[in-house]
């Protein structure tokens, strides 16, 4: 298969070449707009923001890409047809077993004087546990429903009526491995995501995977005011200052306020024209920005110790879509280019590079092989530039480290919970089982496994060591597992710098 993509990807070369130039991002003009006209009605205020945009790009082929994309963006958002749309797409949701509505109300003096009382509506997958399953049977949830639905309801007066005012990344998924939560299926689910045919990819645009938590940014306008709406993958906050933050209480918004409060660090770095740019984008596009928050006190598998405090790592740009079509694009804005305009207005971002599509099964052997960070996400793009797909990619330090986490933790919990039973051997077991299911998933040979062995029991009983000597607490082995893990390497002279030999199951890429 890998041959016949190959001549695909020669016939096609001048094809491609020529449509990075002048063909595709021409016909991305009119994936935002309905038609030339609308196109061409854009205010005076967000031609500045373009120009100033393009101003702060160095490279000159993305200068050239981003511009003809820039171009495509039309007038402001249509707020009478999206509150339409919202209301018939929560009409939807209500009626949809697979779907939870949490409201908050706005809490009094965020929302502006000629608003009445509103209320802020989170829409989510129903699930105890991961949401993959739902995901993986329902193609409209996959299609309409996002990592992140916020509306905005209004019980009266002038703005009365609900309205979208966040929508989140769609889901995507990677094969057994590759997402965290997932722990059975197949190594060729992550296809069911995509929406079109692999054989239509043209490129692939690689970005580091960052190993934080879901973080999202927007902002309306409302009665001439700008109010930003924030927070974490399911739960959002809406406000204009960080007393607005403040006024949200209760464990449900602990995170959601971190986020906040980043967010605001952020704009009150920059310079009052820049931040009224970055914010006067997100209102006349609707966009919303998709981050990953990066804490210190809240550490997963890599080293994030040298972090001054909580951060951001812009990722992508989405769009209200609320009516998909099944062939409707995963992302608003081609990866690379939605980072170079969320750099130019002065957002932090993730790295990425630009590959042919050739080179996939190259880049995810480099990514598997990786070491001390978590992984990539690989965009597959059409030739009109179109993000067809999404596909995780972790590296083996990372799925062997994270395991290891969730089985200490989990021994850690047992034993708090039934000192005088808990019997070492039956951790220990599980996290033999555990180890071995990870090497069918990513064929890796036997010296492999050995030696991971050997670090993630080890690891075990000196955690639980710890934990008896009063020199480890149970939570920091979910919150501090890096600098626990750095400490055991360095106290029994180990090293998990493994080289991994390694052959993935056949399947996993059959259909590329």
């Amino acid at each position: 298969m890998l041959q016949q993509l190959e001549k695909k990807d020669r016939d096609r070369q001048q094809l491609i070449l020529m449509t990075e130039d002048t063909i595709s991002f021409t016909r991305l003009a009119f994936l935002f707009c309905a038609d030339s006209e609308m196109a061409a009605s854009t205010d005076t205020s967000f031609e500045e923001v373009r120009t100033a945009i393009l101003d702060k790009i160095q490279s000159s082929d993305v200068k050239s890409e981003t511009e003809i994309y820039l171009s495509s963006i039309g007038s402001k958002v249509n707020t009478d047809k999206g509150n339409e749309n919202a209301e018939k797409w929560l009409q939807w949701a209500r009626g949809c077993r697979h779907l939870k509505i949490v409201s908050f109300p706005v809490p009094a003096g965020v929302l502006p004087k000629d608003c009445n009382c509103g209320e802020l509506l989170d829409v989510k997958v129903a699930s105890r546990g991961p949401d993959d399953a739902v995901y993986d049977a329902n193609q409209m949830i996959r299609q309409r429903v996002a990592r992140g639905n916020c509306f905005l309801r209004i019980d009266g007066g002038p703005y009365r009526g609900s309205r979208l005012v966040l929508y989140g990344l769609k889901k995507f998924t990677g094969g057994l491995g590759d997402d965290d939560d997932r722990d059975r299926g197949d190594n060729h689910t992550w296809h069911r995501y995509f929406t079109k045919p692999m054989e239509s990819a043209a490129r692939l645009v690689a970005t580091r995977k960052a190993n934080g938590e879901a973080a999202h940014l927007s902002c309306i306008e409302l009665a001439g005011q700008l109010l930003i709406c924030a927070g974490s993958k399911n739960v959002h906050q809406l406000f204009r200052t960080r007393e607005d933050i403040k006024r949200y209480h209760g464990d449900r918004f602990r995170i959601a306020g971190e986020i906040s409060e980043v967010i605001m660090d952020i704009l009150e770095q920059m310079d009052p024209t820049n931040k009224n740019r970055l914010l006067r984008f997100l209102a006349h596009t609707g966009y919303t920005a998709i981050f990953e928050i990066l804490s210190p006190d809240h550490q997963h598998v890599e080293d994030l110790s040298h972090l001054p405090g909580n951060c951001l790592r812009f990722i992508t740009w989405t769009s209200p879509d609320l009516d998909p079509t099944s062939d409707s694009e995963l992302c608003t804005v081609p990866p690379h280019i939605g980072i170079e305009i969320a750099r130019a207005l002065g957002l932090p971002t993730v790295d990425y590079t630009i590959l042919p599509v050739t080179a996939v099964e190259e880049r995810m052997t480099k990514v598997r092989q990786g070491y001390q960070y978590e992984g990539e996400v690989l965009y597959f793009l059409d030739e009109s530039g179109e993000v067809i797909g999404l596909l995780k990619k972790k590296t083996i330090w990372y799925i062997i480290c994270r395991a290891v986490r969730e089985k200490v933790r989990a021994a850690s919990s047992a034993k708090a919970k039934n000192p005088s039973t808990f019997c070492i051997s039956v951790p220990v077991k599980k996290m033999e089982k555990r180890l071995s299911e990870i090497q069918t998933w990513l064929g890796l040979d036997e010296e492999t496994l050995a030696a991971w062995k050997v670090l993630a029991i080890g690891f075990l009983k000196w955690a639980l060591a710890g934990i008896d000597a009063g020199t480890i607490r149970h939570g920091q082995i979910g919150d501090k597992f890096p600098v626990l893990w750095k400490r055991y390497l360095e106290e029994s002279g180990s090293s998990d710098k493994i080289n991994s030999h390694f052959h993935e199951p056949e399947e996993d890429a059959s259909d590329l």
